[in-house]
């Protein structure tokens, strides 16, 4: 995942609902989660998040790629 990148992610508990999220920044690696980190932004919730980097596409589907 990278800057510009447009999220698809489907919650496990509603298969017919889908959330759009756009990745809004590379924070490098994070403490937390040790290992590399992006922020999204989610379209539903109006909420960021920090999510793993390379979760893609076990969790998250790039369904728009930035450039």
């Amino acid at each position: 995942m990278k800057v510009g990148d447009l999220l698809q992610y489907t919650p496990p508990s509603d298969g017919d609902e889908i959330v759009l999220g756009l990745v809004v920044k590379d924070v490098g690696f994070n403490v937390s989660l040790q290992e590399q980190a992006v922020r999204v932004y989610w379209f539903d919730s109006d909420m960021y998040t920090t999510e793993r980097k390379n979760n893609s596409p076990q969790i998250y589907e790039v369904i728009s790629e930035g450039r």
